[in-house]
């Protein structure tokens, strides 16, 4: 019996390994595409804002609202998600998650009103908070901890990558064929990827037969009291992190393009380009940093991340109060994913941090901290925006001035001391 609770990787046979091994790549590909899912549902609205905001009658506020009002019941979610985290399985999380996301969206292709389109936003982001606990729990029970910072980086890339098709794709959709119809086509893809959620999810190695199983993190105690997790520095430092990095995307995913078309004088169309160059920034340095995450201090990393979501805030300020050339606007479009390179890092800290039965709860509770700002920065720029009579100006002032104050807030918090070094919730050595 003691053997079977100390079961590690050195001490399973080959075959086992060469097993886990072609399951790691097929649950880190479901996770992949839960992901992708989760960000492309959550951002189709705002690839497509001038047209959802011609037919609906919109005024910038409303259409700021309307993005960001997601990312409120996205953080309700994450508080009633995190705590359930502990007892329900990574499996049954994505499951319920998926099947109400995409049942939200089905209903999502024929509003008609504004406030028919704020409450069914309000519904989705509820159960996206669902799959993305879901799948850190699922990448927590396949991968151990030397792996977590590359594969979540690879993971938060995946959520970059579905806002680039947002804008590649759906903006050429909508034109097509029109908003619904791109509305449309992610349902169904939701409630597609739920289904082989249903039919081919594993939680872990243990249900491979392999009884036991551990990577070294785990604890037996499964009802640990979730004030641990606040008595720890970490998870304000996670969250922190996370303001920095989500405000940049929602900012910049809501009103770079808009602010193009009206100061620079883009051609609509062109919005697909910006677009689809800014998520593919999004993805190659979420990646690489992912990689540098396992290699480099994973609070170095989070500083320097809000240093450089700072420095793409002031890139951008830039861009709205200086005529530049295409050419230019697509190189600032190329560099606006350095405000997420440590993402990665973000999430890997915490799981470092807290053991595995806190760490999906820590991370759901330091996206509460983030996703807010994912709330107020569309919102708080299109309010700016509508009452200057159109400038954008003042909308990226005060993008600049919240990551330079986050900046601030995390040069003092995240610093490593040998008080902080223990793992939170893991059993004593």
């Amino acid at each position: 019996m003691m053997t079977m609770l100390t079961t590690t990787w050195t001490s399973i046979s080959e075959n086992d390994r060469r097993r886990i091994a072609r399951w790691q790549k097929g649950m880190l590909a479901l996770a992949i595409l839960c992901e992708i899912l989760l960000a492309a549902d959550w951002y189709a609205f705002a690839a497509v804002l001038p047209f959802v905001s011609e037919s609906l009658k919109l005024n910038p506020a409303e259409a700021g609202l309307a993005q960001g009002i997601f990312a409120l019941t996205y953080g309700i979610g994450m508080v009633v998600w995190s705590p359930v985290s502990r007892s329900m399985t990574a499996r049954n999380m994505l499951l319920i998650g998926l099947a109400g996301t995409g049942i939200g969206m089905v209903l999502q292709v024929f509003v008609q009103s504004y406030t028919q389109l704020v409450m069914l936003r309000l519904v989705i982001g509820f159960f996206d908070a669902g799959i993305f606990i879901g799948n850190m729990k699922l990448i927590f029970g396949w991968f151990p901890q030397s792996r977590r910072g590359s594969v979540v980086g690879i993971i938060l890339a995946a959520y970059s990558l579905a806002i680039t098709m947002d804008f590649a794709l759906g903006i050429p959709l909508t034109i097509a064929t029109g908003w619904r119809t791109f509305f449309a086509v992610l349902a169904i893809g939701t409630l597609l990827v739920a289904a082989v959620d249903a039919l081919v999810v594993r939680n872990n190695p243990r249900e491979l037969g392999i009884g036991g199983f551990t990577w070294g993190n785990e604890t037996p105690q499964e009802h640990l009291p979730l004030g641990e997790i606040f008595r720890s520095k970490w998870i304000a430092v996670g969250g922190f992190g996370i303001v920095a990095c989500t405000f940049a995307i929602a900012g910049t995913a809501t009103w770079v393009v808009p602010a193009f078309i009206t100061v620079q004088h883009m051609p609509p169309e062109a919005g697909a380009v910006i677009g689809t160059v800014m998520g593919l920034s999004q993805v190659l340095f979420l990646v690489i940093g992912g990689y540098m995450s396992d290699r480099l201090g994973k609070p170095f990393m989070i500083k320097l991340t809000a240093c450089l979501a700072f420095l793409t805030a002031l890139m951008f300020l830039w861009s709205v109060v200086t005529p530049m050339s295409f050419s230019m606007l697509v190189l600032f479009a190329a560099l606006s994913g350095i405000a997420l390179l440590g993402g990665g890092a973000i999430f890997a800290l915490l799981s470092e941090k807290y053991s595995d039965a806190l760490a999906p709860a820590a991370i759901g509770y330091a996206e509460v901290f983030g996703i807010f700002s994912a709330f107020v920065a569309p919102w708080m720029m299109g309010a700016i925006i509508n009452a200057s009579a159109g400038s954008f100006t003042g909308a990226f002032i005060a993008f600049a001035v919240v990551e330079l104050i986050i900046v601030g807030l995390l040069m003092i918090l995240a610093r490593e001391d040998v008080s902080q070094g223990a793992v939170v919730g893991s059993p004593a050595e």
